[in-house]
């Protein structure tokens, strides 16, 4: 076909000018060609390849940016955690320093008082002797009489002073005091001027080297001096033991109190009834005091003795006496000294708390034990235990420990989880759980929670059930006695916020960040009790303090705003930075609705207006929800949730008040509990 067209155009072409022209073909095959057509599959196949190929590997790249980003979050959340860490630990060593710079201080002012006071006893001590020396030369000495010469003209003996037949001398000798020869030492006559010498003074004069030694080489009596090294003997013999014991010894336990020592006369033990507990105290400490070791560290063992003895032979009557005495003894003390009591002391500690709070805690979940105990008799025992008391002085020790690694680690591998767990019950007293709460707070270490176990599988599950059981305190209502009244809402909102108090310790750590993350039920639980503390802050009347910060407001909705403001804090570091580890549908599934209350719960924390019953919802916490809800919700699921807020009046989060609080009050008792 092409070779005719072209001999045709070759024909025309030698015909007349103007004739029309053809049209060129623009393809030099016919569109209808098969081969064409599987070429242009075949390039666009391979420019789908290519798309794909770039879509990939965008998202690779994306992928790993992310990934670096989260990296970097964590190597810098790592990094200033390490600087508050250190910042806490400097200041915590330069207050140490400075008060022991301080006491050392006080005790070197004091020592040099009482040399200069020493001193100035001496040289008055060496004057009056040297006064009393010359006295005793002086008197001794007999009068030189005049003896006559035979070369001189004899003279008649004058008449002497006493006409009784005696030689005056002899009398002088045997009563100097009456003796003439002591003119210059009486009062000297009218008009004549009175003169002090210098060896009169009674403070002899300052010298830097040791003072001269009084001799008299005519007198039998010889004078000893004292050197200033005697001083130094005094100071160097009055130390510190001396002050220890005296401070024991005046001890009462409070005010209006007899003395410890006095009281503890009153005692004996039912196995060596012939012996009070005083007489025993005072040899043992006596004898330590006169060997010489460390006085207060060795009366605290006797006394953690003693009250083991108490224990042993259920012998509770004196062990407030103990307790009382072994606080004060520690409080003027350092640290180390109460770090190396505590493999002695904690194992007493907890049996002491279990003989009262064992039977209590029974008797909240059976009630054929609560029918058996003898609540009269438990009374009884807690005044002699004085449970409280103890558990202070355990955390006086906890708080000693956190001074040195190396003390917290003996501390928490002293520790029985069991007891930890078993006074955490809700039956117990509100003090006691908060104070057992400061002392859990500081187990959250770099590589462990909790009590420390050398089983790694042993930890683990010390961990979660610890875990678990303070996600549970966060729905739980604390009981009290039949005859007693129940707490106020302060008092329950407080032990909550130190529950949330552990969980954010915990968070300063990689280690407690993934034990919460990887724990069940702890995201789950901390969305429903976010979700219905928001819901109380529409119920509650706010405080008129609305300029001050929600820390310092001390009201029901001022600690409501606390314990929001510290769960969006925690669930925003558990998904930023673990948030990859696990899928949160799961996590919020093991609570009745877990999803709504999610979605609830932090849109109206992010969407908070910071207005009357809202005012005192941080900044920060608002933007942490924001983020939390910006990459968890597409654009469409964010616009259903700005909808479901939403009123006709523009305001937000009153359309979903009544809703979730109907639903809370009708599964409050569906989800309370929950199974691991």
């Amino acid at each position: 076909m092409e070779a005719a067209y072209a001999a045709a155009d070759a024909e025309l072409g030698s015909q007349t000018f103007g004739r029309w022209q053809p049209p060129q073909p623009r393809y030099n095959a016919p569109s209808g060609s098969p081969t064409d057509t599987s070429a242009l599959k075949a390039r666009i196949a391979q420019l789908e390849a290519e798309r794909t190929r770039l879509q990939h590997a965008e998202h690779q790249a994306r992928e790993e940016a992310r990934q670096k980003q989260g990296e970097i979050s964590i190597v810098r959340a790592n990094q200033e955690k390490t600087m508050r860490q250190y910042e806490t630990r400097i200041a915590q060593m330069q207050k140490v320093h400075a008060d022991e710079a301080t006491r050392q201080k006080a005790e070197l002012e004091a020592q040099k008082k009482e040399r200069e006071k020493t001193e100035t006893n001496n040289r008055f001590l060496q004057h009056d002797l040297a006064q009393e020396a010359e006295r005793t030369k002086r008197s001794t000495a007999a009068p030189k009489s005049r003896v006559a010469t035979q070369m001189g003209t004899p003279r008649r003996n004058k008449r002497t002073a006493i006409g009784d037949g005696f030689d005056d001398d002899e009398v002088r000798l045997v009563s100097p005091t009456r003796s003439k020869e002591r003119v210059k030492e009486q009062t000297p006559k009218l008009g004549a001027k009175r003169k002090r010498s210098a060896n009169d003074s009674p403070v002899a004069s300052l010298s830097f080297t040791q003072p001269v030694q009084l001799q008299h080489t005519d007198s039998e009596q010889t004078i000893v001096s004292f050197p200033e090294t005697t001083a130094e003997g005094v100071i160097q013999r009055r130390d510190s033991r001396y002050d220890h014991l005296q401070l024991i010894l005046n001890h009462r336990p409070y005010e209006g109190h007899a003395r410890t020592v006095e009281q503890l006369a009153k005692y004996s033990f039912p196995s060596r009834p012939e012996h009070s507990l005083a007489s025993i105290f005072i040899d043992k400490i006596t004898y330590e005091a006169n060997a010489g070791n460390d006085l207060p560290l060795m009366v605290c063992r006797v006394l953690l003795t003693l009250w083991s003895q108490c224990l042993d032979d259920k012998f509770f009557a004196p062990l407030y006496l103990v307790v009382h005495m072994l606080r004060s003894v520690l409080e003027t003390e350092l640290a180390s000294t109460s770090s190396k009591l505590l493999e002695e002391a904690i194992p007493l500690c907890v049996r002491s708390v279990d003989l009262v709070s064992v039977p209590i805690a029974r008797a909240s979940t059976n009630r054929t034990f609560a029918a058996k105990v003898d609540f009269e008799a438990l009374d009884r025992l807690a005044e002699d235990i004085e449970v409280d008391e103890v558990l202070d002085f355990l955390h006086g020790l906890c708080q000693a420990a956190t001074l040195s690694p190396e003390s917290l680690d003996v501390f928490w591998r002293t520790m029985d989880v069991t007891w930890i767990l078993l006074v955490l019950n809700k039956a117990l007293p509100l003090d006691q759980i908060i104070t057992v709460l400061q002392i859990l707070i500081t187990s959250a270490r770099p590589t462990t929670f909790s009590v420390v176990s050398d089983d790694p599988e042993s930890q683990a599950n010390n961990e979660r059930q610890t875990v678990d059981r303070l996600t549970n305190m966060l729905f739980e209502m604390p009981e009290v006695r039949i005859d007693e009244p129940p707490y106020d809402e302060e008092d329950i909102l407080a032990l909550r916020i130190e529950v949330l108090g552990v969980f954010w310790e915990m968070c300063h750590t990689d280690h407690g960040g993934q034990v919460l993350a990887m724990h069940r039920s702890v995201i789950g639980r901390l969305v429903r009790f976010l979700d219905s503390q928001v819901s109380k802050l529409y119920k509650v009347r706010p405080s008129l303090l609305v300029s001050s910060p929600a820390k310092d407001d001390q009201s029901i909705h001022g600690l409501i705003l606390q314990t929001v403001n510290t769960t969006v804090r925690i669930l925003h570091h558990l998904l930023r930075t673990y948030g990859d580890n696990f899928v949160l549908g799961q996590k919020v599934g093991t609570v009745l609705g877990g999803y709504h209350k999610f979605l609830i719960g932090l849109t109206r924390v992010a969407f908070s207006e910071q207005l009357i019953f809202e005012a005192g919802i941080e900044t920060e916490v608002s933007e942490a929800a924001h983020n939390i809800l910006d990459q968890l919700l597409g654009p469409e699921e964010g616009e259903a949730v700005m909808k479901a807020i939403e009123t006709p009046r523009g305001t937000r989060g009153s359309t979903t008040d009544k809703d979730t609080s109907a639903e809370h009050s009708q599964n409050r008792d569906d989800d309370t509990t929950m199974s691991e």
